[in-house]
């Protein structure tokens, strides 16, 4: 009994699947470095520190921490799923309106003013980045 056919098909098997396997790693490597170049770069990663609101002076103070590889550009600020676009919003005093970086590994002051604040109510503040990096938190105002 002859058996060669079969370790010639199971061979010719394996190499498929090895090839397969090394096609999807190299495409893989290859469309994040590509990805990378285009300058879509990984997203940053946010943290918050510190957060209270006031209620009387209708401010919500958030100390914004950047834990990711690389600095995060707020852009849009929501409360309660609207976006402000009417309210002052300032990261480190700078207005939100121009582009202020939150750099890698450092920590930012957002100042929210926004009117009709409640004392005693607790707002759901969503922070949104140019890379989409989100940060969502609630807040209690005195």
């Amino acid at each position: 009994m002859e058996r060669k056919g079969v370790s010639t098909y199971i061979s010719v098997l394996l190499l498929i699947v090895v090839v397969i396997a090394g096609g999807i790693l190299i495409y893989g490597y290859t469309m994040g470095w590509f990805g990378r170049l285009g300058g879509e770069g990984e997203m940053g990663i946010l943290g918050i520190d510190e957060v209270s609101a006031d209620g009387t002076a209708n401010t919500v103070t958030a100390y914004v921490r950047n834990l990711g590889g690389s600095s995060v550009t707020i852009d849009n600020v929501y409360i309660e799923g609207v976006l402000l676009v009417d309210a002052n919003t300032t990261v480190n005093t700078v207005a939100l309106t121009t582009a202020t970086a939150i750099d890698q590994s450092s920590v930012a002051t957002v100042v929210i003013t926004k009117g009709g604040l409640d004392p005693g109510t607790t707002y759901e503040v969503k922070l949104v980045a140019v890379d989409n990096t989100q940060l969502v938190f609630s807040v209690k105002a005195d």
